[in-house]
């Protein structure tokens, strides 16, 4: 317990925001978030990290000894100070017993802390101003117009860009880790749902990997057993993606989100881990960024067309990273109805110096990272967002949301266990 509590207290002091703002945390990119993350697992399979691994002081080197193969499970929208009091309060004993046996500590997800961006960055080991893909939509001056990223499709309900014959892996511009780890000799795996087998964002991400889909959590434990059991140093990848799911529609502190982690919890300690083929692996549980309830009182609806018609483009980004276009000439006016719309509940900053700042990761910065970042962007705080919904959509209302810098959101686990 006092070397986590130590290891949490190392990455607060190092991504501590500002005095002004003692909740909010700066996202890492030199040894303390989840881009460092893929560099320390490739090192630990011996191949050369093309990036900077975590941070020596966290990293247990004790427990790589005689690896030759990791699984690394993501899951989406699990943060470390939720994990943490699931612990505390006995709500997942069987990750409490791994917690106990092996290391846990925090990294910081990356910004925006959604999963288009962070699961990029795990997939790349690259910061967003890199990878490029920059939030739920942006705009694509490739295509003219703003799209959906998850989707990779122009926005609303519209064929994805790859149905028109365009090649998802060629969007991403930079290499993915299964790509790196294949040139070294390491077979890579990925185990998800099956839906997402073909979809553009998993042919970016996976491209170089065997994909093993599951539909139950039955085929989740059998798939991962099979990939592990192969000869050889292996990467695999298990993504469980309905936290995020509960999260965002039921809200990260009720009840079916409560059922859904202590189902999860189950099914890793007591078939996934405990069945393991082999004895030569190092297990990785981690995220791709926390999560913050939402209060229905504080989302600010970004619908007025007095502000809508001084935009170039709708409003693109997240609900709590909202990236704006002005017209030209009209940033001003822009930020002045924005900073009214908003009050209390949002902090507007210029796009342009967030990312020499670095927030979006350190240079070099892929060219077209500016252009899809906007002018201003607007961060909510606490439990604040600003939704906007395209025209001819059916709202439905979130109860959870991410993508800012509170650390309910920004600070996920990394939990390391041998068997």
């Amino acid at each position: 317990m006092e070397s986590r509590e130590k290891a949490a207290q190392l990455v607060q002091e190092r991504t501590r925001f500002s005095p002004e703002r003692p909740t909010w945390v700066r996202p890492s990119y030199d040894g303390f978030g989840i881009v460092n993350l893929p560099w320390s697992i490739l090192r630990t399979l011996g191949a050369r990290p093309a990036g900077t691994p975590v941070a020596d002081d966290l990293w247990p080197a004790h427990l790589t000894q005689g690896v030759e193969a990791v699984l690394l499970i993501i899951i989406d929208g699990l943060g470390y100070e939720r994990l943490e009091r699931a612990v505390a309060d006995s709500e997942v004993p069987g990750l409490a017993r791994l917690v106990q046996e092996g290391v846990l500590f925090p990294l910081t997800s990356v910004f925006p802390s959604t999963t288009v961006a962070a699961l990029t960055a795990l997939a790349t080991g690259e910061p967003p101003a890199r990878h490029g893909l920059l939030g739920f939509t942006a705009f694509l001056r490739e295509f003219g117009m703003l799209s959906n990223l998850l989707f990779w499709s122009p926005l609303g309900r519209f064929p994805s860009y790859a149905n028109a014959g365009l090649e998802p892996r060629q969007f991403l511009p930079v290499p993915n880790i299964a790509e790196r780890a294949a040139a070294a000799g390491i077979r890579a795996t990925v185990v998800s749902p099956e839906v997402f087998r073909d979809t553009p964002l998993t042919k970016m991400q996976t491209a170089g990997a065997e994909f093993r889909g599951y539909r139950t959590a039955g085929e989740l434990v059998a798939q991962v057993h099979a990939a592990l059991a192969q000869p050889g140093r292996q990467l695999v990848t298990l993504y469980w993606d309905t936290l995020d799911t509960v999260g965002h529609f039921a809200g990260p502190e009720s009840a079916a989100w409560q059922v859904e982690l202590r189902h999860l919890d189950r099914l890793l300690a007591e078939e996934l881990i405990t069945h393991l083929p082999r004895r030569d692996v190092l297990v990785i549980l981690t995220a791709d960024h926390g999560m913050v309830p939402l209060d229905p009182a504080r989302q600010r609806p970004l619908s007025d067309p007095a502000l809508l018609t001084t935009l170039a483009l709708p409003p693109a980004g997240e609900r709590r990273a909202v990236y704006l276009h002005p017209l030209p000439g009209r940033a001003a006016e822009v930020e002045e109805r924005v900073r009214q719309l908003a009050g209390n509940d949002g902090v507007i900053l210029a796009g342009p110096e967030l990312l020499k700042e670095g927030l979006f990761g350190p240079p070099p910065h892929y060219s077209e990272a500016p252009h899809r970042i906007g002018e201003l962007v607007l961060l909510a705080t606490e439990a604040a967002g600003f939704p906007w919904d395209p025209p001819g959509t059916q709202p439905r209302p979130f109860f959870g949301a991410h993508a800012s810098l509170e650390s309910s959101e920004q600070l996920v686990p990394c939990l390391i266990w041998r068997p």
